[in-house]
């Protein structure tokens, strides 16, 4: 259990970073639209797509880094239990007076598979790893991760609104 956190902390500590400069616009506050009550999207919206979701699930991984706020990222990961359980660590971290400084996770390519029956995909992405400093619990010393790269498996299951994570997995190189 320890090393599968540790190279989630590893990898997962450096997800702050959006896949390219176009994507930082996902954090941009939205522009003013009517409100409708329908839950149905309008025929001017897109549905967001699973490699988008993943883009902003690895924004709210490295947000809860840096400020150990992890609710976007729960909010995003309610039927993940390794995710859950990746939350409650880091939040652990920031809870015992340590901390997370990274850059995040650089997505260089992402890729979907075929949905299953029941709509589920899984999204591979490539990623280069920023170096990350980190400090488990107050008055530890901080531990430095370099830069590397890896590959990742997001599992998504839709829901009414977009998607939740519901695994999420490092590919062995």
């Amino acid at each position: 259990m320890k090393r599968f956190l540790a190279a989630l902390t590893c990898c997962g500590l450096l997800a702050l970073s959006s896949c390219s400069d176009e994507s930082s616009s996902s954090a941009d506050p939205p522009s003013p639209t009517p409100t409708s009550t329908s839950s149905e999207p309008s025929p001017s919206q897109e549905a967001e797509t699973p490699e988008e979701f993943v883009r902003r699930w690895v924004d709210a991984d490295t947000h809860m880094q840096n400020t150990g706020d992890g609710a976007d990222y729960r909010e995003m990961s309610p039927e993940c239990p390794n995710c859950l359980e990746y939350a409650d660590y880091i939040e652990g971290i920031w809870d015992a007076g340590g901390y997370v400084k990274t850059d995040g996770w650089l997505i260089k390519r992402s890729r979907t598979s075929e949905p299953t029956e029941t709509g589920g995909v899984e999204v591979t992405i490539d990623v280069t790893s920023t170096p990350a400093d980190f400090v488990a619990k107050e008055g530890d010393p901080v531990q430095h991760y370099e830069k590397h790269e890896q590959t990742y498996i997001v599992a998504l299951q839709p829901i009414d609104d977009g998607w939740v994570a519901t695994n999420f997995s490092e590919v062995a190189k």
